[in-house]
């Protein structure tokens, strides 16, 4: 598979590292696009973050659209967020690559 494929699906090339996810920072042999500012709140030609699979299902389990693009546009603003703390916190803890089931929020912001 071609580099510039395997970018573009979210794998990396076999003779490539693990990279790091950008949000836990675990390596990970996958890792999705995560759309700084949602593709649906106007982000779609906007900055990206490679996240990892678990990274990226929690971040929209626990935040809506719209707070995502208004509030935790940023790397650095997911991060400080102190429910993002908390999981961060303890998904750093776990196995790299490791995958979880994640769950909606029931109070999603």
């Amino acid at each position: 598979m071609s580099r510039k494929r395997a970018r573009r699906n979210g794998t990396q090339s076999p003779d490539a590292p693990p990279e790091p996810c950008e949000l836990c920072l675990r390596e990970v042999e996958r890792y999705t696009v995560h759309h700084l500012v949602p593709r649906a709140e106007g982000g779609k030609f906007g900055p990206t973050a490679r996240l990892c699979a678990t990274c990226h299902r929690q971040l929209h389990a626990m935040f809506t659209e719209s707070t995502l693009a208004r509030e935790l546009n940023s790397l650095d603003a997911i991060r400080s967020n102190s429910d993002m703390r908390r999981y961060l916190k303890w998904v750093r803890k776990q196995k790299d690559g490791a995958s979880f089931r994640v769950r909606r929020a029931t109070a999603r912001r």
